[in-house]
């Protein structure tokens, strides 16, 4: 758990909440699918520029376009989970002062 997952505790003691443990489970998934995402974005970059200087092959395109709309399909829910742990975790600070 981190910052983002973890409200601040001036006791610096480790209490097991499973919903702090839920939360970072989350957040660690939503991470991994972010990473995967913009890799797939990066997939088919390369592909695009590949194909620009070499040969434009329709493999290329095929590669091009199923990384894109994979990484959109990816990358779009992560991004909002992302933000919803954020917010969750911001709620609960505002609340807990």
């Amino acid at each position: 758990m981190d910052s983002r997952t973890q409200p601040n505790n001036p006791d610096h003691e480790r209490v097991h909440d499973p919903i702090l443990a839920k939360r970072a489970l989350i957040s660690s998934w939503a991470k991994r699918a972010t990473n995967l995402g913009y890799s797939l974005f990066g997939v088919s970059m390369v592909a695009v520029v590949w194909g620009v200087v070499v040969d434009f092959t329709p493999n290329a395109s095929r590669v091009a376009t199923i990384s894109l709309i994979s990484g959109c399909i990816v990358l779009a829910p992560a991004i909002l989970v992302q933000y919803s742990v954020k917010a969750a975790v911001r709620e609960e600070r505002e609340s807990s002062q």
